[in-house]
């Protein structure tokens, strides 16, 4: 092993430490930061990012890299870092300096706007600052593919995502998915068989949700708690997962007294990301390999605990009662096979983070082709609340009655997260063709989880997928650990299996 290796993972470490600084500067900005503190914080992010910019694209990095790919006595893992390594140099080579600051700074100014923009329910207030940030994406993006060789920036973009996926095969993935959904959502939605949503809107006190929050949590065995936490739950606008460096991995949620289901089911997604996070090889720490195979992948683990466990019937079978107590009696007068009707009935909305099963991967189609011609130019972003309500109307059958409820329910947009959505929607077939093979390996994990156990289920992920870290590209890890390349078959098949013996069609 070359001197060289070992300066080249040195330079990454520094770059690492840097982004979990960043991380905890943004984990603050989301939960405590005042208001007042955005314009020091948008000069903070974008030195940080400046700085981490620099140190990847030096010239020494490349050199170090032509040196590494050459040097037969690295081993396989070794190999895969600087793989790992030079894919992010050529991708970041590319852009200026200036560029990436701009971008940085501009994403958390749009943020900031975005909020107060959706609190008022007012496209107009952010979209000169939208535009400004999607023209920025859209000059990396055209340097990207020009680098790449590739025609379509979106492409290019999605490339630098997720090694393995396009604009071709993501089309023919969600138009597979699209054939059976419209059709399989109108036989639900057109069913005589049909639940009583009503109670799931009853009002559940704040400080009842977080209780709920955190059993949930330790159910799923993240630790917040203990005197050695590895984490912790906090309030923000959009849910996510922040981390802050090894075993400081952050969930936050957001608290809905009229709908005590968003929390709950945040909680769980979120606790996916962070379990994932936290399983990974220690040895590997600050190393690319430890890093999660891709986005989609990541989305895999999470959609598995909010969808596969907890939104099952095993699941709620042992945890009702629980439920039933942290939500203070608000539901003791609700069976449990009313709420678990009710909890997962078809119901084509507005609001992907409260979509069922069956109809959310038609949200995140509706934004994966925006995004797709907004990149290619056949949309305007002035134009974005039109398309974007034209589409719901004619995949999900909905009128959007207002921007908050339409485009400017999610931050991917006003944040830094282009070409992120369609990592949503091949996290579930993942996640579904990933739990076919957890039921051949543990033929009773659903016993298990009826019995209140989930360290089986977890001690599956950590060996068989947390524990390989980033050392396949998604679409290869999928085959590597299910044996077949991914599919929207077993999704399918699932959605069959859970949602027709509901609406008895």
């Amino acid at each position: 092993m070359s001197k060289e290796y070992d300066t080249l993972l040195e330079n990454y470490q520094e770059i690492q430490l840097l982004n979990s600084m960043g991380g905890v500067l943004y984990w603050d900005m989301n939960t405590y930061m005042p208001p007042a503190a955005i314009g020091q914080r948008a000069k903070q992010f974008q030195y940080i990012s400046q700085k981490t910019h620099g140190l990847a694209t030096r010239p020494e990095v490349g050199k170090m890299l032509e040196v590494c790919e050459k040097d037969t006595s690295l081993d396989d893992l070794q190999r895969r870092n600087v793989e790992l390594i030079r894919r992010a140099y050529d991708d970041r080579t590319i852009l200026p300096s200036e560029l990436v600051g701009k971008l940085a700074a501009q994403s958390n100014k749009t943020l900031e706007v975005w909020k107060k923009a959706k609190a008022k329910s007012d496209f107009q207030m952010v979209l000169p600052d939208l535009e400004d940030l999607f023209a920025l994406n859209d000059e990396a993006n055209n340097l990207l593919a020009k680098s790449k060789n590739m025609d379509d920036s979106f492409n290019a973009l999605i490339d630098s995502r997720d090694k393995g996926f396009g604009v071709k095969l993501l089309t023919k993935l969600f138009d597979e998915m699209k054939s059976f959904l419209i059709p399989f959502i109108k036989k639900c939605t057109e069913s005589e068989i049909k639940p009583d949503r009503s109670f799931l809107s009853r009002k559940v006190p704040r400080s009842a949700q977080v209780k709920m929050v955190e059993n949930i949590s330790r159910f799923l065995e993240y630790d917040f708690y203990s005197e050695n936490a590895v984490g912790n739950i906090a309030e923000v606008e959009h849910p996510l997962t922040i981390g802050g460096g090894f075993k400081d991995v952050r969930v936050t949620v957001k608290y809905h007294e009229d709908y005590v289901l968003s929390a709950f089911l945040a909680g769980a997604h979120e606790c996916g990301h962070a379990i994932h996070s936290l399983q990974g090889k220690e040895e590997w720490f600050n190393q690319p390999i430890y890093r999660m195979a891709s986005p989609s992948f990541g989305e895999s683990q999470s959609r598995f605990l909010e969808n596969i466990i907890a939104s099952s019937k095993e699941f709620w079978k042992y945890y009702y009662p629980q439920f039933q107590k942290d939500t203070e009696g608000v539901f003791k007068d609700v069976s449990l096979e009313d709420f678990y009707f009710a909890l997962n009935a078809v119901n084509p909305g507005f609001v992907r983070i409260q979509a069922d099963e069956v109809t959310y991967i038609l949200h995140i189609i509706i934004r994966f082709e925006i995004e797709r011609d907004w990149f290619a130019g056949k949309i305007d972003t002035k134009d974005l609340p039109q398309v974007w309500n034209e589409k719901y109307k004619q995949y999900l059958g909905v009128t959007v009655p207002n921007d908050t409820l339409g485009l400017m329910q999610d931050l991917h947009w006003y944040s830094q997260y282009y070409g992120y959505f369609f990592g949503y929607g091949i996290g579930d077939l993942i996640s579904s063709q990933m739990t076919a093979k957890i039921s051949k390996d543990l033929p009773n994990w659903k016993v298990s989880l009826e019995g209140g156990k989930f360290t089986p289920i977890r001690k599956w992920l950590e060996t068989n997928v947390h524990q390989r870290g980033g050392t396949l590209d998604c679409l290869d890890m999928v085959k590597s650990i299910t044996g077949e390349d991914l599919s929207p078959k077993y999704h399918i098949e699932y959605l069959k299996e859970k949602f027709s013996p509901l609406y008895q069609i």
